[in-house]
């Protein structure tokens, strides 16, 4: 079995989609701390050109896992988030076929978990790009240690036989001790797709809405296809 491993990221961009969509199951990485200002509250989007900040105020102490984190009660934060998303994808194919993701965000009330509407909206978006891929949160497996021990254990807990790693895992893992245990590592680099957004230059790593927004759904899964895996 083919496993990845990735924090559930506020909506995601094309590169976690298809890294998800390459393998058989997702661990959800709900167990380690928060980081704030990074992509779990927060993505960007295509507004008049410019990227954008999408942001979801939360409630995250120091030293916070990422499956306790919950929505603040900041005032107005709700009608500047929906706003900017109706502008963003105003004009666009997409425009018409918002109310979804609307719903989704209009239930995050003060108080209520991140991960849920984070892994709710993964619900909504994976399969407009026919990305259907089992999951489980790392809270929910018996796995201990950090960094690299963290993710072996995880890999172990669920009988994987082969994990793909981020571009970043290069960095970190210790290949040694996968191999030990009988599981191939495998990098994912993923090359970003260019596709019509308006304008006279391509923006790239925006949140995968960009995409759905302007695209037909047929030609989405496509976008998925673009990357590698290799050994080193």
């Amino acid at each position: 079995m083919r496993v990845t491993i990735h924090q559930p990221e506020h909506l995601p961009w094309l590169g976690l989609l298809a890294k998800v969509a390459a393998s058989d199951l997702w661990i959800v990485l709900d167990s380690v701390p928060y980081r704030k200002n990074y992509f779990q509250n927060r993505n960007r989007v295509l507004l008049n050109g410019e990227q954008t900040w999408l942001t979801v105020p939360v409630d995250a102490p120091f030293g916070t896992l990422i499956r306790d984190v919950r929505v603040a009660g900041t005032p107005h934060w709700l009608r500047r988030y929906r706003g900017r998303l109706v502008q963003a994808v105003a004009g666009t194919p997409g425009a018409s076929r918002l109310e979804g993701l609307l719903a989704l965000i209009d239930a995050a009330a003060p108080g209520s978990l991140l991960a849920d509407l984070n892994l709710d909206i993964a619900d909504w978006l994976f399969p407009q790009f026919e990305v259907k891929v089992a999951r489980v949160c790392a809270s929910e497996l018996a796995a201990t240690g950090s960094k690299s021990e963290l993710i072996l254990d995880l890999c172990r807990a669920v009988g994987a036989a082969e994990y793909i790693a981020g571009p970043s895992g290069r960095d970190y893992l210790d290949l040694a001790a996968f191999a030990e245990h009988g599981i191939r590592v495998r990098f994912f680099d993923f090359d970003h797709p260019a596709y019509a957004q308006g304008g006279d230059s391509f923006v790239p790593c925006l949140s995968a809405v960009d995409a759905w927004s302007r695209l037909a759904q047929a030609e989405l899964p496509l976008l998925l296809s673009r990357y590698q895996l290799s050994d080193l």
